[in-house]
C-alpha cells in the first residue's frame, strides 16, 4: 500500500507537500532550530547541504490569514511547516537525513506525505531501499505505520584508554595517511565488504577526509585492503570506521590497523575512544572487545523500507 494511504487524510495534503528550492533555505533552518519532532542523520554533510541533492521535500499550509482581501488580490506564499530530506550516498541504498514536523494535529499525516513525494522520486533512481537510524525516540512508533521493518540496531562501545594488546603486525602490511587518490578503491572495498547501506562513496570519503584526525589506508604487498577514519571531540575520539577487504580478514589487518589508530590518538591527548557497530556484527565486536572496548549497552533502531 503506498504511504499516502496509510493514514487517513493524508492523500487530501498531497498539494501541500513539494521539493524544495534555494528560497526555502531560511525555513528549513529554522525547523531545524525549533521542531518538537526533529530528525538528523549524522554524517558529513550539514542538513542543508542535502538542498543541493534533490530529495528535500517541504510540507507547506496556507497562513491563517489566507482568506483576507489582500491575500485573494495578491496573494501570499504558504509557510514551510514541515520538511524531510532523502538522500543516497550511494545507490542502491537511501537513508531519511532530515526531518522537521509541527507539533499539530497533522504531523503524521504530513511525515506520511513527504516520505511518499521522496519515495517517489528515489523510485526514479537505482534507490532500492530506504533507512531510518532512529536516534530520537518518537519515530519508532510511527514508522512501522508507514511500512518500515527494524532490520537493524547499532550499539556504542566505549574504551577508557589507549593501551593495545601485543601484537605483531604481518611483515607484508604497511599503514600510512590516506591519499585523495586512494578514495575509488576504498569505495570498492565498502562495495565488497558491507551491504548497500553501510557503504561509503568515494565522494562521500573525499568529504570525510576533509574533516577527520586521522584517516589511514593499510597497503599489502602495495595493495590496498582496508582503511580507517576518526573523528575528534574535546578528550574523545570517535573510530567512525575501519573496514577491511573481504579477501584479508583474519590476517591481521585490522588488528594493526586499530592499533596504528589508537597510537595516532595519542598525538591529540585522546583519553576515551567510542565507536558504534551493528548488534550483529559478531566478528568487529570479538576485535573491538580484544582491544578492551566494552559496549555501553546504548542502542539505535535502523528502520528499512523497500521500494517497490
Amino acid at each position: 500500500m503506498e504511504i499516502a494511504n496509510q493514514w487517513a487524510g493524508v492523500a487530501n495534503l498531497k498539494a501541500q507537500t513539494r521539493f524544495a528550492t534555494g528560497s526555502d533555505k531560511r525555513d528549513i533552518v529554522r525547523l531545524l532550530r525549533a521542531s518538537r519532532y526533529s530528525h538528523v542523520h549524522l554524517d558529513w554533510r550539514p542538513p542543508i547541504d542535502w538542498l543541493e541533492q534533490g530529495g528535500f521535500v517541504v510540507f507547506t499550509q496556507q497562513p491563517t490569514n489566507a482568506h483576507s482581501l489582500a491575500v485573494k488580490l495578491w496573494g501570499v506564499p504558504a509557510e514551510v511547516q514541515a520538511c524531510l530530506a532523502v538522500g543516497a550516498d550511494p545507490p542502491p541504498a537511501a537513508w531519511v537525513r532530515v526531518a522537521c514536523l509541527p507539533h499539530n494535529s497533522q504531523t503524521k499525516q504530513a511525515l506520511a506525505a513527504m516520505l511518499h513525494e521522496g519515495m517517489e522520486m528515489l523510485r526514479t533512481t537505482a534507490v532500492t531501499h530506504l533507512g531510518w537510524l532512529a536516534t530520537e525516540p518518537w519515530p519508532n512508533d510511527w514508522l512501522p505505520q508507514l511500512g518500515f521493518t527494524q532490520s537493524y540496531e547499532i550499539e556504542t562501545y566505549y574504551k577508557e584508554d589507549l593501551d593495545t594488546p601485543n601484537l605483531k603486525p604481518p611483515r607484508e602490511l604497511h599503514i600510512r595517511r590516506a591519499h585523495p587518490d586512494d578514495m575509488e578503491q576504498l569505495a570498492a572495498i565498502e562495495v565488497a565488504a558491507f551491504a548497500p547501506l553501510w557503504r561509503h562513496s568515494s565522494d562521500g570519503l573525499r568529504l570525510v577526509q576533509r574533516q577527520v584526525i586521522s584517516f589511514d589506508v593499510a597497503e599489502w604487498d602495495g595493495r590496498l585492503v582496508g582503511f580507517q577514519f576518526s573523528s575528534l571531540s574535546g578528550p574523545n575520539a570517535h573510530l567512525a570506521r575501519i573496514t577491511v577487504s573481504p579477501t584479508m580478514q583474519g590476517a591481521g589487518v585490522g588488528s594493526a590497523l586499530l592499533a596504528h589508530t589508537l597510537r595516532e590518538y595519542q598525538k591529540h591527548n585522546v583519553r576515551y575512544v567510542s565507536l558504534n557497530t551493528q548488534t550483529d556484527n559478531y566478528p568487529s565486536q570479538a576485535l573491538y572487545q580484544k582491544f578492551g572496548f566494552y559496549a555501553t549497552g546504548q542502542r539505535l533502531p535502523v528502520w528499512v523500507k523497500y521500494l517497490e
